[in-house]
């Protein structure tokens, strides 16, 4: 037996699966299952097959997968055994995931069959990528089931909490994606924070709507269903009525809404409230939405709905939250789904101004959210100079603006200033602008977010072209498919003579966008 050493990702699947060998722990999209005691056999063997290939606490392991048992398998293998987990998401393209596996250095790529194309594609540009795949494929000389058949019970030495766990790729404003560190102590801390924030019950069940390839979905949702002996139910491919129907028939307690149907959720669920039962809690975050939608789905369920402010460099949990009181309409008190909420437990979360000083609590005056948080990041992947400008004096500067009132609720009031939030996922201006400056004749361009009533922001260019060529919305779209995911692409590119700047002749996203609004 392995003595705990502090409290890390590893010591909490190992207590929970000593508490509670028999829960299941997992339910796959197919039915398939694991407990918890079958889950930690698994993926002790898992671990310990990789290290036996010659790898080494600290190595990197990319995992471009799409939902399953074995995603789950992988995270609980590179917990026991001390290796980093480098989460590819499935919708990425092999461009873009060649750069989060070269920049990480990950020694192996562990890939689902629907990703196989992808994978012939990136293994050209990084040819020395040890391959492992979860089904018979030419490209991969073994698969993860004959790792796990080949691997040992051996119980290594227990990680320490400022062991790496995770890398997650988070695109900056500017230049390419730059990987948040994440610790064992660090996501072992986020899951006990998120299972207060999620007020989740002992022996909570979850069905699973966020894919697993989104950094923040597996410590958020998963972890922090481990913390509590919960089982996660990953539902795949799914719609409101699907998830009706299994929050009735599983006796769900936790899900998470994403921004685009809540509108639908609201009208469905009303028709027959009873149907919901069982939930404890709903979790609403990730992208911003119209009050009117949370308040219809407040409408039906109540207290029970979470709105919170969650980020990948917290280990992809929550910093603030609402609570069930909040969701209450109360004459002379602001709407308080206005705001995401007050700081979780053992959080602080502070508004600065340019000089770095506090301002006022009156919920108008506007800073810089920063916050301190024991699920932080430790930094950024060989990248000092961001993780000096992001982690000062134990404070994480967000970069996003907004207020606090005297209460300690917080509104957000711009995130990440350029940033697009479009059904929940990040679009980053720079990397759209860069792809489409690659088509001949562009001369500038610049990238914003529109607002759209179901997505939340919808991605829309504008672009400059060299009068003496002829470039069509047609070819800069091409290649945008070609080499950016699809949820990354514009919804609609507008043509400009030229491009209003600053004066310091800057591209003046503001007037873009008010341009492009009207």
């Amino acid at each position: 037996m392995c003595r705990m050493s502090g409290f890390t990702v590893a010591a909490l699947i190992q207590g929970t699966a000593l508490r509670s060998p028999n829960t299941v722990a997992i339910v796959a999209p197919d039915g398939s299952e694991q407990t918890y005691a079958d889950l930690l056999t698994t993926g002790r063997r898992l671990g310990n097959a990789l290290l036996a290939t010659g790898l080494a606490p600290g190595d990197r392991i990319a995992a471009w997968m799409e939902d399953s048992l074995e995603y789950v398998q992988v995270y609980v293998a590179c917990a026991l055994a001390g290796l980093v987990v480098v989460p590819i998401n499935a919708r990425l393209t092999h461009h873009e995931a060649t750069h989060l596996v070269s920049d990480s250095g990950a020694r192996v790529l562990l890939f689902t069959g629907g990703l196989s194309g992808h994978v012939a594609s990136l293994t050209s540009v990084v040819p020395d990528l040890a391959l492992v795949s979860t089904v018979a494929d030419p490209q991969a000389p073994t698969t993860l089931s004959e790792l796990v058949a080949s691997g040992s019970d051996d119980v290594q030495p227990a990680p320490s909490p400022d062991d790496l766990y995770m890398i997650g790729y988070t695109s900056g404003t500017t230049g390419l994606p730059k990987g948040a560190m994440l610790t064992q102590g660090s996501v072992a801390a986020l899951a006990r924070l998120n299972a207060q924030s999620y007020r989740l019950a002992l022996g909570s069940i979850c069905a699973l709507t966020g894919s697993m390839s989104f950094v923040a979905v597996v410590p958020s949702h998963i972890i922090s269903h481990f913390y509590v002996g919960g089982t996660v139910r990953i539902l795949g491919s799914w719609d409101v009525a699907s998830l009706i129907d299994t929050i009735e028939r599983h006796r769900i307690t936790f899900t998470y809404l994403p921004s685009p149907v809540l509108g639908e959720f609201a009208e469905k669920a009303a028709a027959d409230p009873a149907r919901l039962s069982s939930l404890l809690s709903v979790l609403h975050s990730a992208s911003k939405a119209s009050l009117e939608k949370l308040r219809a789905v407040a409408d039906v369920i109540g207290g029970v709905l979470i709105e919170g402010l969650g980020m990948t460099e917290n280990s992809g949990g929550l910093v603030t939250v609402t609570s069930p009181s909040d969701i209450r309409l109360e004459p002379g008190r602001p709407d308080r789904l206005a705001s995401v909420g007050r700081a979780v437990q053992e959080t602080l979360v502070e508004v600065l101004a340019p000089d770095g000083k506090p301002v006022p609590h009156d919920g108008v005056s506007v800073g810089e959210i920063v916050v301190s948080s024991p699920a932080l990041l430790v930094g950024y992947w060989n990248r000092p100079e961001a993780t000096a400008d992001a982690l000062r004096d134990g404070w994480y500067f967000t970069g996003d603006l907004g207020s606090l009132d005297a209460e300690g609720y917080l509104v957000i009031s711009e995130r990440r200033v350029d940033l697009i939030v479009s059904g929940g996922m990040n679009v980053y201006p720079s990397e759209v602008e860069e792809v489409i400056m690659r088509v001949p004749g562009v001369v500038s361009c610049a990238v914003v977010g529109l607002p759209h009533e179901r997505w939340g922001q919808s991605v829309v260019a504008a672009v400059v072209v060299d009068p003496a060529v002829v470039v069509t919305e047609d070819q800069i779209l091409q290649m945008c498919r070609e080499y950016l995911a699809s949820y990354k692409k514009p919804t609609r590119v507008q043509f400009l003579d030229s491009m209003p700047t600053t004066t310091s002749l800057k591209i003046s996203r503001s007037r873009v966008r008010d341009s492009l609004a009207t």
